[in-house]
């Protein structure tokens, strides 16, 4: 079956090249950054599959990404897991949004879970499309820092989440105090951009399944959450049933074990 990419449009030029990154099993970060991988725009269009990111036995003080994509990075990554991360997945450079035009993500028959927030987290224009993935528990109390969220468009850049599990076993990932500490940043974060929209200021880090705002922008089909209180923006059309959820699950947790 042939697998659509983002960049099968984009004109990479006849010297143009790519990368590889399978079968890998990390668990220490290994970039300088603390990254468990991490993609730039000169590397070209970048496959990664059957990989393992899991960085539980690290303390959050020295890590930073399980998987990040910066200056215009291109990637596809398929059947691979991140977990036990205080950041999952990060698209776009914050520090320098100039160098993201043209930079895209695919992820497909994926797990993000265990993690604090970022899962993922797109910002200064990048385009993310998840496909039948898995993103299950975030704001857990062992990896949280300062705020929570899974799936995040902002500052114009767009995630669309096809046939995806949105799953959290419980409310209070972080307990008490870090449910007060999640909506302290997230009203921080609200006052800092000038962002005047209520919902933007006050929903719970735990709640925000597929989100966007400043410009960000997402939407959604046949997607699944197990909790009414977990927010997805824009899905569009009839919702994945509970079976088929436990069956995506299922099959990705035994396949990516």
């Amino acid at each position: 079956m042939q697998r659509e990419v983002l960049w099968m449009t984009s004109n990479d030029g006849p010297g143009s090249s790519g990368r590889i990154i399978e079968d890998q099993y990390i668990t220490a970060p290994i970039s300088a950054g603390g990254d468990g991988i991490t993609v730039y725009g000169s590397d070209g269009p970048v496959v990664i599959r059957r990989c393992v990111v899991d960085l539980g036995s690290w303390p959050l003080e020295r890590l930073d990404e399980g998987l990040s994509g910066v200056d215009g990075a291109r990637a596809v990554v398929c059947e691979t897991r991140v977990a036990r991360v205080g950041k999952g997945v990060l698209w776009g450079n914050g520090d320098y949004p100039e160098t993201d035009p043209g930079a895209e993500l695919v992820l497909e028959d994926c797990i993000v879970r265990d993690i604090g927030r970022r899962a993922p987290e797109a910002q200064d224009g990048v385009r993310v499309l998840m496909r039948r993935c898995v993103i299950r528990n975030w704001g857990v109390r062992s990896r949280f820092t300062v705020r929570a969220f899974a799936a995040w468009a902002h500052d114009g850049a767009s995630i669309r989440a096809e046939d995806c599990v949105f799953w959290q076993d419980r409310f209070l990932q972080a307990g008490l105090r870090g449910l007060a500490v999640d909506l302290a940043n997230w009203i921080g974060w609200a006052w800092n951009r000038r962002d005047l929209n209520p919902l933007h200021w006050l929903l719970p880090g735990v709640c925000r399944g597929l989100t966007a705002s400043q410009g960000g922008t997402v939407s959604a089909t046949r997607c699944y959450k197990n909790r009414w209180w977990i927010r997805l923006s824009r899905h569009e059309g009839p919702r994945m049933g509970k079976k088929e959820a436990l069956a995506l699950m299922a099959k990705l947790e035994g396949r990516l074990l």
